[in-house]
């Protein structure tokens, strides 16, 4: 049976193209989505399906060993058909379209199919977020809420890449295109991801009716994973606008270290609610560094952040600034015991296509980081030694920085 096609297909395959998802590896962001629809829905079958022109692909799958289907066969094609309403097939045995399906009538044997679609933000339909099981049942009208929560988490992410690859082919004279990208990723990506917020919210408030307490760890690990999100669209908008912003206005003031550790290790400790031990060093006399403030003060953040984040519960880590050659001074944050494969400025502080990278280290962070450190005239890396510990540092000049 040839597959019917939406009314704007010409232009939604065309979308599709752009967001070149297509036949790429695997990855977390979009597994966990497709993990939670599946506990969620107590579903054995979740997927991320995305319809081209002739197929549907799986771009993650849970109880699925296929990588694709014949669009022909795809329930996803009905489903696309009606973007704002998820298709929900009670039993397709007793439904026309798929009764003699073969994905019905032979492995995997589909008798129960709810499906929403993946809308982008111009309105275009490229796949779905679907469940699948074997028996005939139904879902919840909560379950039915999650499934499309997540579907517009899926997109989000979608954008999300999109906006990073676009990112990395910026040069330093497309400040207009920049501030573009800007609005558009403010618009376009962490609009959603707040109002995906407010509704995993108001799901866990019992806002669409009490929820079982098989679903309240699951909706609140997605609620986490939407906060996290938003974390790391906060953090692009900084680094899309300390693109267009890190050459004008460089108005610099003396650094007070003191201030900048105290707000530093203040912050950490509210996120991690005391999991290290948090020293600091400053010489009674130490030339005076200039620079921005809350700029240092958010690379210091970040990079005991990443510090925390890797650390054992109790590791005592250091905060140090100190005197250093070639009229610099430098600042180093060290974890002693804590050792992590050294990957080097390029690969540790240029992580654009990845928001964290191995290691749970903040890819994105760091590459603001080395923004910051740079326009400030100074240098940032990281060294791990083996039995003595890890330091993430940067330096700064001690003259010349003065405006």
């Amino acid at each position: 049976m040839k597959a019917v096609l939406p009314q704007n297909e010409t232009v939604r395959i065309q979308t599709l193209r752009q967001y070149k998802i297509l036949d790429t590896p695997p990855e977390a962001a979009f597994d966990d989505l497709t993990r939670l629809a599946a506990q969620i829905c107590g579903a054995p079958i979740a997927l991320i399906s995305f319809i081209d022109e002739s197929r549907q692909w799986f771009k993650s799958k849970v109880g699925l060993d296929i990588q694709s289907t014949s669009r022909e066969l795809a329930f996803c094609t009905h489903a696309i058909l009606q973007p704002h309403n998820p298709l929900i097939i009670s039993d397709t045995l007793l439904d026309e379209r798929f009764a003699t399906n073969p994905l019905v009538a032979s492995d995997p044997y589909i008798r129960f199919y709810a499906g929403a679609s993946l809308i982008t933000p111009q309105g275009y339909t490229l796949g779905t977020l679907c469940v699948v099981d074997r028996v005939p049942r139904q879902l919840s009208s909560e379950q039915i809420q999650a499934l499309q929560t997540l579907s517009r988490q899926v997109v989000t992410q979608l954008e999300l890449k999109l906006y990073l690859c676009k990112l990395e082919s910026i040069t330093a004279t497309q400040h207009q295109q920049i501030e573009y990208l800007i609005s558009a990723l403010d618009h376009d990506l962490r609009t959603p991801i707040l109002a995906n917020r407010n509704t995993l919210y108001a799901m866990l408030g019992g806002a669409f009716g009490s929820v079982n307490n098989s679903y309240v760890d699951v909706l609140e690990d997605c609620y986490q994973a939407n906060e996290d999100l938003l974390r790391l669209v906060e953090a692009l908008l900084n680094i899309s606008r300390y693109k267009t912003e890190a050459n004008k206005n460089l108005k610099y003031e003396i650094l007070d270290w003191k201030n900048i550790f105290i707000q530093a290790t203040s912050h950490v400790a509210t996120i991690f609610q005391q999991k290290c031990t948090i020293k600091y060093k400053i010489p009674d006399s130490l030339p005076i560094a200039y620079g921005k403030p809350l700029e240092i003060q958010q690379v210091v953040q970040n990079l005991l952040n990443n510090t925390v984040e890797l650390s054992k519960l109790n590791q005592e880590i250091t905060l140090e600034v100190r005197l250093a050659e070639f009229e610099t001074i430098k600042i180093l944050v060290r974890a002693n015991g804590l050792e992590i494969p050294y990957l080097g400025k390029e690969m540790l502080f240029n992580g654009l296509i990845q928001g964290r990278g191995r290691h749970n280290i903040d890819k994105l962070g760091l590459y603001l980081c080395r923004q910051i450190v740079e326009a400030h005239k100074g240098t940032i890396n990281a060294e791990s030694i083996p039995d003595e510990g890890t330091t993430f540092w940067f330096t700064l000049p001690i003259t010349s920085l003065k405006n």
